[in-house]
């Protein structure tokens, strides 16, 4: 997974939006948001922002998307994937309305020989 600083910046452009949104509304949201979408912002958070997300969702999500982080660590995704895709979920959270999955195909990384 891609830890670049402009990724870390665009996650944590994520959880400030996810901290200003009303309790309710972020847990809906959240809720109605793909794992894996989800799991590719989380995987470039450290675990103490993770876990503010886990507080917010059922304990059955929760487990799914510790799964899709350990997941990502085997995905290549360059920093532009993961900025977008921070961005379209920061819309969805604080948005008049939900929007759809974010997600595309995700490449396995490719071991360098």
């Amino acid at each position: 997974m891609n830890r670049s600083a402009a990724a870390v910046e665009a996650a944590a452009v994520f959880m400030r939006v996810l901290r200003a949104t009303a309790p309710a509304m972020a847990q809906s949201r959240l809720l109605n948001t793909k794992d894996r979408d989800l799991a590719v912002v989380l995987s470039v958070l450290e675990e103490e922002e993770r876990s503010e997300v886990f507080a917010r969702v059922s304990p059955a999500k929760t487990a799914r998307l510790r799964g899709e982080v350990e997941h990502m660590r085997h995905v290549h995704l360059d920093a532009e994937t993961i900025e977008r895709i921070a961005a379209h979920l920061a819309e969805h959270i604080s948005g008049e309305r939900a929007l759809s999955s974010a997600s595309r195909y995700f490449r396995p990384r490719r071991d360098e020989r």
